[in-house]
């Protein structure tokens, strides 16, 4: 997967147009990065939230979007 796409993915973390594999790939490859200038604040917080919603269970209330 080309950076372009892994950073549109990225950006798109909530939808359901990709599988997690395709998730997980994304987020690795932003990861790897050098910089993140492309990548805003509410960006990263939102794969945060994804990632945190995979392994625990939150309360819609306890993470603001």
């Amino acid at each position: 997967m080309g950076i372009g796409k892994s950073v549109a993915i990225f950006k798109q973390i909530e939808s359901n147009k990709y599988d997690i594999q395709e998730k997980g790939q994304a987020i690795y490859d932003v990861l790897q990065m050098e910089t993140h200038n492309g990548i805003t604040k509410a960006d990263m917080l939102k794969v945060i939230n994804y990632l945190l919603r995979l392994y625990f269970d939150i309360p819609e209330k306890a993470v603001s979007k």
